[in-house]
């Protein structure tokens, strides 16, 4: 069984940057010097390959704090099956610009870079998970396209009124588990997505203990201008679900 170590009275939709977003510049935040000095793992993605910079210190000690850490130093584990449906899917990578939400390692956004995508923004609720692991893992990765890759930090409520630009394709990894945060994803997905673009959101089924489930979150999908189509269930061990998401 998953579960996380909080409570979902805990759970609160308020966060305290909620009106604030700011863009993390590259140039001062990313020490090349991470290139020869940091040990990584190696993924093999099909025929490509991703370095993952081995996970910083997490000193908020637990995998999730709703509206103070939303558990961007963890790999977590839909993010290996959506590299997998992507690498036999490259169609929507190529020539796209890209949006890795919630991206915590960045891997979903690095991926669409080496497989052609156009640019890749990542955003992430923490700005220390943008500093000290996505833009490293962007580094050792595909380092001649860094041009091509911004950075933006903060609630998803202030980044969908923070940045007018719209993308062909949202990538997203296990943002369902708070049911108090659907309404700011789902206008977030509205206000972002390009008329003929495609969301791809995974998530486990259910998240015990907090209340976030696939079923509740495409309940509140339907009175949105959106739509939802199952690309993918899992068969075996904890249960996922893959989503195409499009107008």
């Amino acid at each position: 069984m998953f579960k996380f170590n909080f409570n979902a009275d805990n759970l609160d939709e308020s966060v305290s940057n909620e009106n604030e977003h700011q863009i993390v510049k590259t140039e001062e935040l990313i020490n090349p010097y991470t290139l020869t000095t940091l040990p990584f793992t190696e993924l093999i993605i099909g025929d490509k390959s991703l370095k993952l910079i081995h996970e910083f210190p997490n000193t908020y000690n637990s995998d999730l704090i709703p509206g103070t850490y939303e558990g961007g130093f963890k790999l977590w584990e839909c993010t290996l099956d959506l590299l997998e449906y992507l690498n036999k899917n490259t169609i929507y990578c190529k020539e796209k610009s890209v949006l890795d939400l919630g991206c915590g390692t960045g891997l979903l956004g690095i991926f669409t870079l080496i497989s052609g995508a156009r640019n890749v923004d990542f955003q992430d609720f923490n700005k220390e998970v943008l500093t000290n692991t996505t833009m490293n893992n962007v580094l050792v990765n595909c380092k001649e396209r860094l041009n091509n890759c911004k950075y933006y930090s903060g609630d998803w409520k202030s980044f969908t009124t923070f940045k007018e630009d719209k993308y062909d394709l949202i990538l997203t990894s296990e943002t369902i588990y708070n049911v108090n945060n659907y309404a700011k994803l789902i206008n977030l997905f509205e206000k972002k997505l390009k008329p003929s673009g495609s969301i791809l959101l995974i998530a486990k089924n259910y998240y015990f203990g907090v209340g976030g489930s696939i079923i509740e979150f495409l309940n509140y999908l339907k009175s949105s201008k959106l739509n939802a189509d199952i690309l993918w269930t899992s068969t075996d061990g904890v249960k996922k679900t893959l989503l195409n998401i499009h107008f």
